[in-house]
């Protein structure tokens, strides 16, 4: 067979091929004409039937007379009052204070084991952490309710007397933990120990403020992944040049208006000298004095930082506790609240 091939000339197996070709296009070509035509055939019969549908259900409406109603029917039909749609409530993510100390006893604390430490006591609501030889406090002991990060504190302190640091507070940062020191190394000093190995009197959160005795001071610490910041009620207020007690009086009065709050000048001047027992001496001196109302004391980034506590005896506070550094201190309204947690960063796209 294959030496019988080869034996035709070129020239004919050429022609051959193009016959069978063109004979395959025509073959091809009838088939697509022939579906078509089929398709086209069934679309009309479609068509038909549906016309034939539509047309019997129009006759079944006719007879329903739906079409040939009284044109004052509808005005007759009696009124329905449709209740307006209570608009929609949606849920607040309202996040509740805990309180940590009832005011009454030490139940949920219990006095740290300081060498020398001096008397604990409750009394009138309140937390009273006397002088001892060094250092006096209190742990708080339900470890299971506190949270490592995220979350508020905040509580109310005063000094009686004393020199040094009157309400310190040790909390949880993560894993770690760190004391926010109000007052300490000879009653200014106010910062948190420690971060990246430095103490509160030479790290970025140091401020100096004065603290005067039996004045309530209200803290409020937050501590989150990214951030640790602390607010401060009430608020220092420098005192400028050549200033008199009617020209503080008078910012005073302005600051409260920006607030919403009208005060006349003599009520905004008793407010003042409550705050400031010391109020004429303290602005020719041009001491520190307060105004009333929350300031941010601390807004410190503690990403990729090392935050913990200053070694020694202070770490017998960890988790959680007040102490006192041979002064006279009184807590009271210790709340903490959870915070939820900040939403993920979104990583930059690669271009």
């Amino acid at each position: 067979m294959y030496n019988l091939i080869n034996t035709v000339p070129s020239s004919s197996v050429a022609r051959i091929n193009s016959i069978y070709l063109q004979e395959m296009k025509t073959t091809l070509s009838l088939s697509f004409i022939g579906m078509g035509v089929l398709c086209l055939a069934g679309c009309e019969q479609f068509r038909q039937f549906q016309l034939d549908e539509r047309n019997k259900n129009a006759k079944g409406y006719k007879e329903l007379g739906l079409f040939n109603q009284d044109p004052n029917a509808l005005a007759n039909l009696p009124k329905v009052e449709i209740a307006p749609k209570a608009p929609k409530v949606h849920a607040t993510n309202k996040v509740g204070w805990i309180p940590l100390f009832n005011g009454k006893d030490l139940t949920g604390w219990e006095e740290t084991d300081y060498a020398g430490r001096g008397k604990v006591a409750v009394k009138s609501g309140e937390l009273h952490i006397e002088n001892g030889l060094v250092i006096t406090g209190v742990n708080f002991t339900n470890k299971t309710i506190l949270p490592k990060t995220n979350y508020e504190i905040t509580y109310q302190a005063k000094k009686v007397n004393g020199s040094d640091f009157f309400a310190l507070l040790t909390f949880p940062v993560g894993e770690k933990h760190a004391s926010f020191v109000t007052g300490g190394w000879g009653g200014a000093v106010t910062g948190v120990s420690s971060i990246n190995s430095m103490d509160a009197s030479e790290n970025n959160t140091t401020i100096y403020l004065k603290y005067n005795k039996d004045q309530w001071y209200t803290f409020r610490l937050r501590v989150t992944p990214e951030n640790l910041s602390v607010w401060m009620n009430p608020k220092e207020h420098l005192i400028p040049l050549n200033a008199t007690v009617a020209s503080i009086v008078k910012a005073y009065v302005e600051e409260a208006a920006k607030a919403g709050q009208k005060l006349t000048p003599k009520l905004a001047e008793a407010i003042l000298r409550k705050l400031n027992p010391e109020l004429d001496a303290n602005i020719p001196a041009r001491d520190t004095i307060y105004f009333p109302g929350e300031a941010q004391i601390i807004d410190e980034n503690i990403e990729d930082k090392v935050v913990e506590m200053r070694p020694g005896e202070i770490e017998l506070s960890a988790p959680l506790g007040f102490a006192t550094f041979q002064s006279y201190g009184v807590i009271r309204n210790v709340r903490l609240r959870k915070l939820p947690p900040a939403p993920a960063k979104k990583t930059p796209e690669k271009k």
